[in-house]
């Protein structure tokens, strides 16, 4: 019996090592790209000061999404040690969407999102006009608020996303964001909120998977799913309430 309790820990290690030697691999290979951006755009800005705008705009692009990686990868780790932090206290939703939607809209990949048609996705919020309170931690549904509006931006080139809260069932806050863009491919809708799932080449699949864990830690739920009746999707989740009027 020692025997093979010894043999399952054993195989337990080896997984557990083999998915961490992925994870760094994984990790190494993405910081990389951003990092090699920085530093040719840096050696052109110096070879070409003429271009300085142009230059600058792509570093910061890249840098915004250096910083992006570390953090994912971060508390990613965090998670799987047990040592995400959550820290509680009341504030209002609506509050935490403007700030947000305001944050995206001077990211630098936003204003220049599809330059040469000067289009991009117009971002509308239907939100009450009174406070709705939630006790929970205003930084993290602040990074999950931003994971799924941030998503949304990069999956839709045109159109409306749209930011909405509603009242649910059991005195839940939904919040819901809504696009019109390539929509959830089939191949990863099953294992949408693991890690290291994504079709995009600018991320590394961590964004929900953090946010899941997130929500979780709060007594809500989160889910994603296509449009039935027109292109996109739109990511949801819930929030126990302290204070919400029905409109």
């Amino acid at each position: 019996e020692l025997n093979i309790k010894l043999r399952a820990i054993n195989e337990e290690l080896k997984v557990r090592n083999k998915i961490q030697t992925e994870f760094i691999n994984i990790a190494a290979h993405e910081l990389r790209t951003p990092t090699q951006s920085i530093i040719g755009y840096c050696e052109m800005l110096a070879m070409y000061p003429s271009d300085s705008k142009d230059y600058l705009e792509r570093l910061a692009r890249n840098a915004d999404r250096l910083y992006s990686l570390i953090s994912d990868l971060l508390d990613a780790n965090k998670i799987d040690v047990g040592m995400l932090k959550i820290t509680k206290s009341d504030f209002n939703l609506i509050d935490i969407i403007r700030e947000v939607v305001n944050d995206i809209r001077r990211k630098p990949y936003y204003s220049t999102k599809n330059s040469s048609t000067k289009t991009k996705p117009n971002i509308k919020l239907n939100l009450p006009s009174h406070p709705i309170t939630v006790r929970g931690d205003k930084f993290r549904i602040t990074q999950v608020l931003f994971n799924l509006l941030d998503n949304a931006v990069k999956f839709t080139n045109s159109g409306v996303i749209i930011v909405s809260i509603k009242l649910d069932v059991k005195n839940l806050v939904r919040v819901s964001v809504k696009d019109n863009g390539k929509g959830i491919d089939s191949r990863i809708q099953s294992k949408l909120f693991e890690k290291f799932t994504t079709m995009s080449d600018t991320g590394i699949g961590l964004g929900l998977f953090i946010s899941k864990k997130i929500i979780d830690s709060h007594g809500g739920a989160i889910s994603g799913k296509n449009n039935g009746d027109s292109r996109g999707a739109t990511f949801s989740f819930t929030l126990p309430s302290i204070t919400a009027k029905n409109n």
